[in-house]
């Protein structure tokens, strides 16, 4: 099968438009459509639901997506260790949640590529779910997140301990009111949540929730309010003036943890990449 076909089915399936599928992929929208066909007469079956402007994913597409994506994960990655192969020693394909990225995944990036000249990377963010899904299916060498996987023949390592603290846009708030008034809540994950629910269990709903701490410290320093962000983040802006700590509420202590696999061709080198932690 063609993967031209597939990445149009994964486009489409992404958008719910023909026409915008077209120009995100640079064709017509006839060449489009044309693709699909040629796709369903393969399968024997429908992949899209057609209504009047409406596009919909049929039953046997909602099967379809998921391996989709793993067949163009697959292929993507084939390729770039074939190409790759000719010009570096080793490669390496690391994910991990986007908040980790920004709190030190990025640094220690760097200081590979500075380093390992002749080693080959590939990073992304994802979602949780994504990068132990990726774990699970060998499509990354090594994966970072905030809760622990349970995968069998995966190796779990703790690689950093990130105080979360609760800060807001006014100086001598009390905790409980930060949470009351314009709290942003955060989803840092499962355990974050269970100890959040433990120290304000009687909190009302935060009107505004995100799974971004990108996000929420854009809005907190553009609307307001209050929100629980990584220490690290926050206290250049706390010494700047421009954020406040609330004295009173407790410190959320979070997690992160690499996992790859123990029969990986790179487990050794990954071992040693950690200890740079």
């Amino acid at each position: 099968m063609d993967t031209v076909l597939l990445q149009t089915f994964i486009e489409i399936s992404e958008t719910r438009n023909f026409g915008k599928a077209a120009e995100n992929l640079c064709v017509s929208s006839s060449t489009v459509s044309a693709r699909i066909r040629q796709l369903e007469a393969l399968l024997g079956l429908s992949v899209f639901i057609r209504r009047h402007h409406e596009i919909s994913l049929t039953p046997a597409g909602e099967r379809m997506e998921r391996h989709a994506r793993f067949i163009l994960d697959a292929w993507e990655r084939a390729y770039e260790d074939t190409a790759l192969s000719e010009r570096h020693n080793r490669r390496l394909v690391i994910a991990g949640v986007a908040s980790l990225w920004d709190l030190f995944l990025q640094e220690w990036l760097n200081s590979l590529y500075r380093s390992m000249p002749k080693l080959g990377l590939r990073a992304e963010e994802s979602t949780p779910l994504r990068v132990v899904e990726k774990i699970e299916q060998g499509m990354i060498d090594i994966g970072f997140m905030y809760e622990q996987p349970s995968i069998q023949g995966v190796a779990v390592q703790e690689v950093a301990t990130i105080p979360m603290i609760l800060v807001s846009d006014q100086p001598d708030i009390t905790a409980k009111k930060a949470v009351s008034e314009g709290y942003i809540r955060v989803e840092w994950g499962a355990t974050f949540g269970a100890l959040h629910e433990a120290h304000f269990p009687q909190r009302p709903l935060a009107p505004v929730r995100v799974n971004s701490g990108r996000i929420a410290l854009d809005l907190l320093l553009s609307c307001g309010g209050a929100a629980y962000l990584a220490e690290s983040t926050v206290q250049p802006l706390i010494s700047e003036g421009r954020l406040y700590r609330v004295a009173d509420a407790p410190v959320i202590e979070m997690r992160a943890y690499a996992a790859y696999s123990l029969h990986g061709e790179h487990r050794k080198l990954i071992a040693e990449l950690l200890a740079r932690f």
